[in-house]
């Protein structure tokens, strides 16, 4: 337990987003906010990347849904499970502890109150969650007030809405029209008004993000929300070059499968070669007397 604690420890040191905290929480992103300070967020979907996150004081962590599709190949967020996202927010937790770790709740998992209440306690409780992330409309008014009651802070998602693909006709941009701005902004206001502790609009005109950011008092997060938002989110998996056809609000800034490519044909090719193992890789048998 004691080499665990101290893990942690230096861990929590390491994820400190940069602001002067070893552990973002709910109060240091208000305060960004407030200070105009750009919130970075990425998401993430495993130990080992979410220590070099922490390494890179990313502030604010997103276990999405999106590894449905970023890791496991589906063709939607759709197929992915409650088990699954708990046990890799729970991966995520112990490699950035001193990150805000948001955690989505999936498809499915939260179309009345009580069962959204259970679900997104489960992130709290078993996962380490600092908040939970779900795809909104006016219509969760009700749900956002539950969990905001119970202690639960939410992040509600309105905008694109992956989950809801089918119904919007593909993952296309939402809010273009002048009703349909209005209609995204004021169900954002009252989901804030119902407890909401974050908004994230996603694939929205910066009119629409600057005139929720005008009328809420929390932060307001972007993923492809343009520059009126507080905090910018992208999945990681298409920052670093894994996507083929990223979307529009993507910039590309790194080629991790390049860098797998080549130490991977580098591996092969020493196998082939005889040249791998050497001496330097083999045991020796322990000498008797």
């Amino acid at each position: 337990m004691a080499a665990e604690a101290g893990s942690a420890a230096e861990g929590s040191g390491a994820g400190g987003g940069g602001v002067g905290r070893s552990k973002v929480d709910l109060e240091r992103l208000r305060q960004m906010r407030v200070a105009r300070q750009p919130i970075a967020m990425l998401t993430c979907y495993d130990y080992p990347t979410a220590r070099i996150l922490a390494e890179c004081k990313v502030p604010l962590i997103l276990v999405g849904d999106s590894a449905a599709m970023a890791v496991l190949g589906e063709d939607s967020t759709v197929p992915i499970g409650m088990d699954f996202l708990v046990t890799i927010t729970r991966a995520v937790r112990r490699g950035a502890p001193g990150a805000y770790l948001m955690a989505d709740m999936p498809f499915a998992s939260y179309p009345d109150v009580p069962t959204a209440t259970a679900n997104a306690a489960r992130f709290m409780q078993e996962a380490g969650a600092d908040a939970v992330k779900l795809e909104c409309d006016g219509r969760h008014v009700p749900i956002v007030a539950a969990l905001a009651a119970a202690g639960i802070p939410v992040c509600a998602h309105l905008g694109l809405l992956p989950q809801r693909a089918g119904q919007l006709g593909g993952y296309r941009a939402q809010g273009r029209t002048l009703a349909a701005a209005e209609r995204i902004t004021q169900d954002a206001v009252n989901l804030w008004r119902a407890g909401a502790a974050l908004l994230l609009l996603e694939a929205v005109p910066d009119a629409v993000s600057a005139a929720v950011h005008e009328k809420v008092d929390c932060p307001v997060l972007g993923c492809g929300g343009g520059p009126s938002c507080d905090g910018h989110v992208v999945v990681l998996h298409d920052l670093l070059g894994y996507t083929a056809k990223p979307a529009r609000f993507v910039e590309v800034m790194g080629d991790v499968p390049a860098a797998v490519r080549a130490g991977v044909s580098a591996y092969v090719a020493a196998v082939e070669k005889r040249s791998y193992p050497a001496a330097k890789h083999q045991y020796t048998m322990k000498s008797e007397r």
